[in-house]
């Protein structure tokens, strides 16, 4: 039954991964935190999501964009490693009701002015600037409590075309989320069911990632940030006021 759980969660993590670029850890996390503990369940999603990270890179490799990917990639990577350490010492509510309002915030803001760019804007010091400055907040958020990087999301969602701002998420977690694994391994935080689960769950992850990713180019970018958004209402209730 736990492998069923896991699948099935991982199963629509990962469509919203192939599909927007970003959802795993949200939606993978928001299912199994009904049934299991939350400090067990984070690292577990971790390496669910490196999973889907390296499937989405095969899929949607050819499509990064090396001058803004890194910065995202480092910013997150530095992120996490500060979120892993709080997700070791603080107290997980508070983290998760003070997510929960940011996500909230980033809701209505998609569904009543969708926003909708059609170029990608002139890599300026001000670009990179901010999109450094939204990685790194959005590693520390990751890491602690393993929920979609908002910070990033709504920078990328504002700033970027659907494709471009889907590249730049997967080659900044794909990044990020093997530092995210290799830093909760170092903390003790993983142990081998937790990857024996993340090894039955890979079946899972293909089928979602690819599915999304085949969506991904059917739909237009209105339809595609307001896609983001109400994939996150449920999560973000529950954060708010079920923790």
């Amino acid at each position: 039954m736990q492998i069923l759980i896991y699948n099935l969660a991982a199963l629509l993590g990962a469509t919203s991964q192939g599909l927007t670029g970003f959802g795993s850890g949200t939606l993978t996390i928001s299912v199994l935190v009904l049934v299991y503990p939350f400090r067990e369940v984070v690292p577990i999603v971790a390496v669910i999501g490196l999973t889907a990270n390296v499937v989405m890179t095969l899929l949607a490799g050819r499509e990064f964009d090396w001058r803004r990917g890194p910065i995202a990639a480092l910013g997150m990577s530095i992120g996490m490693i500060i979120g892993a350490q709080l997700l070791a010492v603080l107290p997980v509510t508070v983290l998760q009701r003070g997510l929960g309002v940011v996500i909230l915030c980033y809701v209505a803001i998609n569904l009543f002015k969708t926003p909708a760019p059609k170029q990608v804007p002139r890599l300026s010091w001000l670009d990179a600037s901010g999109l450094a400055g939204c990685s790194l907040f959005a590693g520390v958020i990751a890491g602690a409590v393993g929920v979609s990087p908002v910070p990033l999301l709504i920078y990328a969602s504002l700033r970027y075309p659907k494709q471009e701002a889907r590249a730049i998420l997967t080659m900044g977690f794909l990044v990020s989320s093997a530092v995210q694994v290799l830093t909760y391994a170092h903390l003790g935080l993983l142990d081998a069911h937790a990857g024996w689960l993340a090894a039955a769950s890979l079946p899972a992850v293909i089928i979602g990632a690819y599915l999304g990713h085949r969506l991904h180019y059917r739909i237009d970018q209105k339809t595609f940030a307001r896609a983001l958004a109400i994939i996150l209402i449920a999560p973000a209730v529950r954060l708010v006021f079920f923790t």
